[in-house]
């Protein structure tokens, strides 16, 4: 970094000799500006960015000493360094309540002030280094502290905690956001709220964002929530989900605030924008913690997502923690009955890829009307012990499992699937999600068994297919390069030629006249 100085003399010489004629540039300074008294130095602080100052003890209407004093007591990060005359040290160590950084004496030589600048650097750099591990660790403290109130109901020691943190939980909502499709790495997302959020503060909860919003009124959050909605897709290229809790009023709310804006998320399936607020009318009655909520929530990605595998092991990991909490009976069951409704939904969303003809709108009021089979929902109300009821659901997910691989087909099928669409669609602006979509399955699944099957991705796939059926076209037509461009889904010549280049080698002109 370059660091700042202010040469404060009033012998005009020895000022512009300090500022003028020594490099500072060989120890990285540059002089921010000069002043001939102490009055004009306090008011030059007062108006400009200043690391180290340099001034003469003895000067007329306000000395070296007022100066070190008015940094003491209102910019004590700067640091100040003493030129004193012989006669004026004594006077001059006076100043070491004003923890000046260093005393030379005149007449000055250009060694000594390297050195005394490169010690106040010194300190300037531990002091911002100090700062900035009290701020990480603070931030760190704060967020652990967070995640223990949503983990665990309401003490009254929290009391204290959310003073020293100066977080006041007394008119606020609680919005949860995640990433579209899911991803572990939620730095960018978290960077992008931090940036944009306004009245709030957030922090990670596993593999989502919470932000609590220090408002009453939902509109401005809303306003806020589609801003960072808007900015995420532009720079990441990807969409968020945010589901919005309702308005709490009390710290004893904020664990319940947490897990309703973690449940609203689930709404977004149904809505027509990412962004939801939590609603009662939709949720069965049920005493759901985070914990719960968040262990759903990502059940229904893990599916949606095709990673079964993943999913099981949650559902195992789920029955184990009700064993060995000994969670309330109806409790569990509601719980059970929410992955009903979750099995059900994906089912149905399912059906509605390949039958068009099904609203939207009419998701919810099908998926409760049992499109697995209601056998399974029976069982789940009527269970006696926790057993039956882990079997009951076992049984239900392996059906659904099957039930979509059966659809799908194997890897290699869903493989030549896709390339039969790229060939049939090669003009058209291909991308994984849409042709995800044409063979109703989800993006990362798609991309996952393609490359497991045919040993590339899909992306490099459908720009050699383009490319070997643009070489065609050249050394078997008259056709101009940019309409050859053009018939292989290439709308841009000149990214046609690039792409060209960069998988045969040659320009395409080249490649259709070899010897020129």
């Amino acid at each position: 970094m370059t660091f700042k100085l202010l040469i404060v003399d009033d012998e005009s010489t020895m000022r512009k000799g300090i500022a003028e004629y020594m490099n500072w540039n060989l120890i990285d300074c540059e002089v921010a500006g000069t002043a001939s008294d102490g009055l004009e130095a306090i008011a030059f602080l007062g108006k400009h960015d200043v690391d180290i100052i340099i001034t003469d003890i003895r000067m007329p209407e306000a000395d070296g000493l007022a100066v070190a004093k008015y940094v003491f007591e209102n910019c004590p990060e700067k640091k100040v360094i003493l030129l004193t005359g012989y006669a004026d040290f004594e006077y001059a160590k006076t100043a070491i309540q004003y923890k000046v950084s260093a005393f030379i004496l005149k007449p000055t030589n250009k060694k000594e002030l390297f050195e005394a600048v490169q010690a106040a650097q010194n300190q300037l750099l531990t002091s911002k280094h100090t700062d900035s591990i009290t701020r990480e660790k603070t931030a760190f403290l704060k967020e652990q502290f967070l995640l223990e109130m949503t983990d665990h109901p309401y003490q009254p020691q929290f009391a204290e905690k959310l003073q020293q943190y100066g977080i006041s939980l007394l008119s606020y909502y609680i919005a949860a956001f995640r990433l579209i499709p899911y991803n572990e790495d939620i730095r960018a997302l978290k960077k992008i709220i931090i940036d944009e959020k306004k009245n709030a503060y957030c922090y990670r909860y596993n593999n989502l964002i919470i932000t609590i919003y220090f408002y009453n009124d939902p509109e401005i959050i809303l306003k806020n929530c589609n801003e960072i909605e808007a900015i995420t897709r532009m720079l990441d290229s990807r969409e968020i989900s945010v589901g919005i809790s309702r308005f709490h009023d009390t710290p004893a709310g904020f664990r319940q605030a947490v897990t309703e804006a973690i449940r609203a998320l689930t709404l977004n399936f149904y809505a027509e924008n990412n962004v939801s607020f939590f609603s009662e009318e939709v949720n069965e009655d049920c005493d759901l913690t985070a914990e719960n909520s968040l262990d759903l929530f990502q059940f229904e990605n893990l599916l949606l997502d095709w990673q079964f595998q993943d999913a099981e092991t949650l559902l195992r990991n789920l029955f184990a923690k009700f064993k060995q909490n000994f969670v309330n009976a109806q409790d569990v069951k509601t719980i059970c009955a929410q992955i009903y409704y979750i099995c059900s939904r994906i089912t149905i969303k399912r059906s509605s890829k390949l039958n068009p003809e099904i609203h939207v709108a009419d998701l919810d009021a099908i998926a409760k009307s049992a499109p697995l089979s209601a056998e399974y929902l029976n069982t789940i109300r009527m269970a006696n012990d926790i057993f039956t009821l882990e079997q009951a659901v076992t049984k239900m997910f392996h059906a659904l499992k099957h039930s979509l691989q059966d659809t799908a087909g194997i890897p290699g099928q869903l493989a030549e699937k896709a390339m039969k669409y790229i060939e049939e669609n090669i003009t058209a602006d291909l991308s994984l999600e849409q042709i995800a979509d044409a063979l109703h399955i989800s993006a990362s699944h798609l991309s996952r068994t393609f490359k497991k099957a045919a040993g590339i991705s899909l992306t490099d796939y459908i720009n050699q297919f383009r490319i070997n059926k643009a070489k065609e076209l050249l050394r078997g037509t008259d056709i101009y390069i940019y309409a050859i461009s053009e018939m292989v889904g290439y709308h841009d010549a000149t990214y046609f030629s690039s792409m060209f280049k960069k998988l045969v080698g040659v320009s395409p002109s080249e490649y259709r006249n070899p010897e020129g």
